[in-house]
């Protein structure tokens, strides 16, 4: 019989930015009745073994939640496997979970809102999960404290185990959907264009990652996916210790000051496409053009910087 629910962290071989994220986290005060599990990766070079062993040490002396159980792997799964057998774990031994990554930091109501949420949503298949992040929106007139979207969002989200369990994963089976499913691309790409180029990465091995086959799970099978109307959480993972995120932090919204505990959640038939619109703005085509071109001087500017 699988658990009700637990909140899952992922780490590698930041102590600071884990100190900062679980410090945020704690100030939730549901946390002290919940469980909470940390993947913690293993090195994958000898210089990170000093700072996994921080890591670890820093969880071995938490107190504050429930209870707290570790799966410190013993070598290095880099990012995508380490989610990979992360979630894997969670759906199949606990109805919810909430994830957290250790570069994130939370409102103090960020687990009231996601467990409210995933209450209200529980027995809507169509919607696939719930993210507590959001781009700066409006939302003038708008009577509901969530919004009904159709790309995953992993800065802090949660899920049910059930439905997780057709997630495809491998990289072969992922380049035969590419050419088997008709109107594929065009599905994948309506929610972004950094999308099949993400998914294309991933195949090739360019990059190790996860959520690239989340939302390649919820554009084939026509899901949706819950977003707040305001931000609990940050980001501070956009610097060079970083797997997969680095250049301007782009991320940045208002959060939440954590003191609403009551939500209104909208119904999930409720489409609306200037919200839709608003939240999709920087993925647009354009948008990622210009950032790539900022990122790409930004990168530029640091080579010269080190150079000299």
């Amino acid at each position: 019989m699988k658990s009700s629910i637990i909140i899952g962290v992922f780490c590698y071989n930041r102590v600071s930015k884990l100190k900062s994220c679980i410090d945020a986290l704690l100030k939730n005060p549901e946390c002290e009745s919940m469980d909470i599990i940390f993947f913690s990766d293993g090195p994958k070079r000898e210089s990170d073994v000093a700072p996994i062993d921080e890591v670890r040490a820093y969880i071995d002396s938490l107190t504050g939640f429930k209870s707290i159980i570790k799966h410190y792997r013993d070598r290095n799964l880099s990012t995508g496997p380490n989610f990979r057998t992360g979630l894997t774990y969670l759906s199949e031994n606990y109805e919810k979970f909430i994830i957290v990554e250790d570069d994130l930091i939370v409102s103090p109501n960020y687990i009231k809102f996601l467990t409210d949420a995933l209450k209200f949503y529980q027995e809507d298949k169509s919607v696939f999960c719930v993210t507590a992040y959001v781009f700066p929106i409006k939302t003038r007139g708008y009577d509901y404290d969530s919004i009904v979207y159709k790309r995953f969002c992993s800065y802090g989200w949660g899920g049910w185990g059930d439905r997780f369990t057709n997630v495809i994963w491998e990289e072969a089976e992922l380049a035969k959907l590419i050419n088997t499913s008709p109107g594929f691309k065009r599905r994948l790409n309506a929610e972004g264009h950094d999308l099949m180029r993400m998914l294309k990465k991933q195949i090739s091995g360019e990059i190790s990652t996860w959520d690239i086959q989340m939302q390649t799970h919820v554009a084939e099978n026509r899901l949706k996916v819950i977003y707040p109307t305001l931000s609990k959480v940050s980001n501070i993972g956009f610097d060079e210790q970083s797997t997969n995120t680095s250049g301007i932090n782009y991320l940045i919204t208002p959060i939440d000051d954590g003191t609403q505990r009551k939500f209104s959640f909208v119904p999930a038939d409720l489409v609306l496409p200037e919200l839709e619109s608003q939240i999709k703005a920087p993925y647009a085509f354009g948008t990622l053009v210009v950032r790539k071109l900022r990122n790409d001087f930004l990168k530029l500017t640091n080579g010269i910087k080190k150079a000299n």
